[in-house]
């Protein structure tokens, strides 16, 4: 196998320095590089505890499908506090900086992929001991991979997916395995929040035998090496049934399963609940290929040093992948195409109603600043409160004053957007209360400005501002707030919102298509 690796050491002494640590081993990370089978360019970490002798037991911490490394490098910094060499890389035809594009992916590439990562170590460095852990789809790959490759020697699983026709279904509502079957087209598709070739993803499903519990089974029955399950209890897309199962798919080889409560199928999103699975992972680790049981002392990387990693990665990925602002602006004008269809769903009407709750009463006169409106969904919210409460009014109130909305975005085709759409509900009300043009519950202003250059106000203008979900995507958020803030006159209120890191919004889709009034709304909600 043709392999290269660089020798990039990049120890994170800064970050050790300014931080005191529970342990005082120094997490180093070489940056290397080998290839797969179709000779296509894999990049990876090797993180390790700077000054324990030995290479010789390894973890490889692969990515969840649509991940790249860095996503896993928590995983990687725990195992590597406790004297384990890591290696996380990024799959091809994937995200990240190896070779290929994700439109192609599929989890015969993803398992390939993974068998190039095993066969690398071996030539560089003769591991004695191999593990892998993996998540969701991902770990479907490594289920495979260890079946044919019997020198992964344990299997750490989180959240796996182990019936990829019953995942499917629970999220699609409709049977694209048996559709791909029958030899009906798919296209490109939304397959768990990426764009891929889903004919090729699918018939590679079915070719390779990845359809089913059943497959799932089959590949149990060939792996020797001890096998672990992380399974969350309230997971939406996998059903713990099938995990046991699959737990018992062999008998008298060493099997196990950890039901993490309180959690969907983002094990991240609750911090207690992560915790839980990476001291999991240690435990496991630690106790098949070192011989040792840490469960009562597990070393924990200090979160400060975790972060500055992060940001470092972040930062390399940055330079490697600079966006110019026109391609931004061609990405959010494509989402927000399909952004529309969210104020159908209940979950973000009760998150707009949460906004207006926050700001307070909305009176008269007042001027609002929509920051980063996209296409004017909570100026629209605001119009329906309006409305309905102007439809209670058996007469029309004589002092009515319009509330003065004001819409930013970077984006010129969503703000023509927001502008048709409070027009559209502005005309409802004409025609209900029977008035004139002018008489108008919203007087809207639409602004082409981008939130990291200098805005086009001057300070103490807004009585309210709001910025919906936007601030986790600009450079510089905290810079962005404040200057949000002078905007504001005295006694203002601003409200911004945000996903929290890992957001798990499985729940919320599923609490949709419960409520889903046909297929085209599914569809549309698919998009999201």
């Amino acid at each position: 196998m043709k392999s290269s690796f660089t020798t990039c050491e990049i120890t994170d002494s800064e970050a050790n320095a300014s931080t005191k640590n529970k342990s005082q081993t120094i997490i180093g990370t070489e940056l290397v590089t080998f290839r797969n089978k179709e000779e296509m360019r894999l990049v990876g970490f090797h993180d390790y505890p700077v000054g324990i002798p030995g290479t010789d037991k390894w973890m490889i911490v692969l990515p969840g499908y649509g991940e790249t490394k860095t996503e896993v490098l928590a995983e990687s910094y725990f195992l590597a506090k406790n004297g384990l060499h890591t290696l996380r890389f990024d799959y091809s035809y994937h995200v990240g900086e190896s070779d290929g594009d994700i439109l192609h992916t599929t989890l015969e590439r993803m398992k390939d992929d993974i068998l190039s990562s095993i066969g690398y170590l071996h030539h560089r460095f003769s591991p004695k001991k191999i593990g892998a852990v993996a998540s969701s789809l991902a770990s479907r790959a490594l289920l495979r991979a260890a079946r044919e490759d019997h020198r992964i020697q344990l299997l750490l699983n989180l959240v796996s997916v182990v019936d990829l026709r019953k995942t499917l279904f629970a999220i699609y509502q409709e049977d694209y395995l048996q559709r791909a079957k029958n030899g009906l087209p798919v296209g490109i598709m939304d397959v768990l929040g990426f764009q891929v070739d889903a004919d090729s993803f699918l018939r590679s499903a079915i070719e390779n035998h990845y359809e089913d519990l059943k497959t799932t089974l089959e590949d149990m029955r060939y792996i020797d090496a001890p096998v672990v399950f992380f399974a969350a209890a309230k997971d939406p897309w996998v059903e713990l049934d099938d995990v046991w199962q699959a737990i018992y798919a062999v008998s008298g080889k060493r099997m196990d399963l950890q039901i993490l409560e309180d959690s969907m199928h983002e094990l991240h999103e609750n911090p207690a609940v992560s915790r839980k699975a990476l001291s999991g992972i240690v435990h496991y680790a630690t106790l098949f290929l070192l011989g040792e049981d840490r469960f009562d002392h597990i070393t924990q990387p200090n979160l400060r040093e975790i972060g500055f990693r992060v940001r470092k990665e972040k930062k390399r990925n940055k330079i490697l992948h600079e966006t110019s602002k026109e391609e931004e602006r061609e990405f959010w004008k494509s989402y927000l195409d399909k952004y529309s269809f969210v104020v159908n769903v209940p979950d973000y009407w009760d998150l707009m109603n949460l906004v207006y709750l926050l700001l307070g009463e909305v009176r008269p006169q007042e001027r609002i600043l929509d920051a980063g409106c996209g296409i004017g969904n909570f100026g629209m919210f605001l119009l329906v409160k309006l409305l309905y409460a102007a439809k209670k009014q058996p007469i029309f109130p004589g002092w009515y004053q319009s509330l003065r909305y004001v819409g930013l975005d970077f984006v010129q085709e969503a703000l023509l957007q927001a502008r048709h759409s409070h027009d559209d509900i502005e005309k409802e009300f004409v025609q209900t209360r029977d008035l004139a043009a002018n008489g108008r519950l919203l007087i809207g202003s639409y602004f082409l400005a981008d939130l990291e250059a200098l805005l086009p106000f001057k300070e103490n203008t807004f009585d309210k501002l709001c910025c919906n979900l936007v601030i986790s995507y600009v450079r510089s958020p905290a810079e962005t707030i404040s200057e949000m803030v002078k905007l504001l006159k005295p006694g203002g209120r601003i409200v911004v919102t945000s996903l929290k890191p890992f957001a798990d919004l499985s729940q919320v889709y599923r609490n949709f298509i419960k409520v889903a009034k046909n297929k085209a709304h599914l569809a549309e909600a698919q998009k999201l």
